[in-house]
């Protein structure tokens, strides 16, 4: 119930923030370095390895299956699109940044600095969660999109180097397959998971009781919440989108 309360608090300054005009920004710029670029490296390193693999693995089926990798390209574009180039950044940002997220509110919670915030009236939800939330979400979809890039680079890569493809024949295959529709759909998902990471990660931060060990437990709580929840929406909107499209 409290992450549903969080995320409806966090629409409702959003809203605040289209009418009345930005405020927070430093604090949000902040959050954006922290989130968006220093989640940067893990990302792209994970997702280059993620496109090397997997043109090997999809070229080495295709050879066995059909004795022909000439549509190496198509299939890798919509499996990073649709699945791959959305889904590893979304948790590895789980991972790094809901925990972080977590480990920071539930120790100054246990420490009683929210209470101390609470008597000089300052708002929790407004000043420690919503510049992390529009960050986190600001972020989310930008990594993607760098790690779409990514990993569809290396892809062709692999491809050029170690089946004799040239870079105008991969792109060519790959224009057949991949349309703008499947870049939106793709922008869609990471913005929904770049909503609801946050929400999960401070609710178990603000529930946190019990010391350093209180700490531990709600972060691991945190990012398992938050990893099953992540993988539920990516399956529900890929439900989706297929029906649609």
């Amino acid at each position: 119930m409290r992450t549903l309360y969080l995320a409806g608090e966090l629409l409702r300054r959003m809203f605040e923030q289209v009418s009345k005009g930005p405020h927070r920004k430093e604090l949000i710029l902040a959050s954006l370095e922290s989130i968006g670029v220093g989640s940067l490296p893990i990302i792209s390193i994970a997702t280059a390895f993620t496109g090397l693999v997997m043109t090997n693995e999809i070229a080495w089926h295709m050879d066995f299956a059909l004795s022909n990798v000439s549509m190496i390209p198509g299939f890798t574009g919509q499996f990073v699109l649709r699945e791959l180039g959305i889904a590893i950044p979304a948790l590895l940002i789980v991972s790094k940044v809901g925990a972080s997220m977590t480990a920071e509110l539930a120790s100054m919670k246990i420490t009683e600095q929210l209470d101390a915030y609470k008597l000089l009236k300052i708002d929790t939800v407004s000043y420690h969660i919503f510049p992390r939330w529009a960050a986190c979400t600001i972020s989310t979809v930008c990594l993607t999109l760098i790690s779409i890039t990514i990993t569809l680079l290396i892809a062709m890569f692999t491809a050029v180097t170690k089946y004799h493809f040239n870079s105008q024949e991969y792109f060519n295959t790959l224009a057949q397959f991949v349309t703008t529709t499947d870049l939106l759909c793709a922008v869609t998902k990471a913005t929904v998971f770049g909503m609801v990471i946050p929400p999960i990660s401070c609710a178990y931060g603000l529930k946190c009781e019990g010391g350093a060990q209180g700490v531990g437990q709600a972060t691991t709580d945190a990012v398992v919440t938050a990893t099953l929840v992540v993988i539920a929406l990516d399956f529900v909107l890929t439900a989706f989108f297929s029906a649609l499209l």
